[in-house]
């Protein structure tokens, strides 16, 4: 299938097998779950009333002081004793299959070109001045949209010029993730992105 460039001077040709797969919600939802979960740390932790140190004397005799009784000055009930049902460790990887995910990753480009948020450009600017790049948002209808652009390399001054600038994000096409092309109004890549992106899910049409 083809595509127009950005500027609407050249045509580029996408591969079937890639851009024009039919949508697999399931795939998608999987994949993007399982990123969202790998990417947790799951390390955050606490002390319940057997692991903070202390505490082995009675703070006060059984009967006679009018207060509750307790067998421990590290009880949750008082300060500097233990939490009760606190976060402990946890391990949230999901793992998804490589087939599964290279699916997630057909389905969102598809529904990318078919809906027209999937824009193709001969070269990204290489300015590294933000006022030069928010001009060639505006001057190519860009601004205030949630934007992705991919390519094969992260290029230090667009990297520079693009930091500061909101809800605009750069990734490479050889390590982009499911949520990196689902997250977002609109993806913007150069013909070498294209090529790698091709290449990585591609094989032959």
């Amino acid at each position: 299938m083809k595509i127009k460039s950005l500027d609407k001077n050249k045509d580029f040709t996408l591969k079937d097998n890639i851009f024009k797969v039919a949508m697999n919600s399931q795939a998608v939802y999987q994949s993007v779950v399982a990123e969202m979960n790998n990417s947790r740390q799951g390390t955050s932790s606490s002390k319940n009333r057997s692991l903070v140190s202390g505490g082995g004397k009675k703070p006060f005799r059984q009967k006679g002081t009018g207060n509750a009784r307790q067998g421990t000055s590290r009880s949750p009930l008082n300060r500097g004793g233990g939490v009760i049902f606190g976060p402990n460790p946890k391990f949230y990887f999901k793992k998804v299959n490589t087939k599964t995910k290279q699916l997630a990753f057909k389905c969102i480009l598809s529904d990318k070109v078919k809906n027209d948020s999937f824009k193709v450009i001969e070269s990204l600017p290489n300015e590294p001045k933000t006022k030069e790049f928010i001009s060639f948002l505006r001057k190519n209808n860009l601004e205030g949209k949630k934007l992705t652009i991919i390519s094969s390399i992260i290029d230090d001054n667009l990297s520079l010029a693009s930091r500061n600038v909101p809800y605009v994000s750069l990734v490479k096409a050889t390590s982009c993730s499911v949520r990196d092309l689902f997250d977002n109004d609109l993806i913007l890549i150069d013909v070498s992105g294209l090529e790698d992106l091709s290449n990585r899910f591609g094989g032959k049409n």
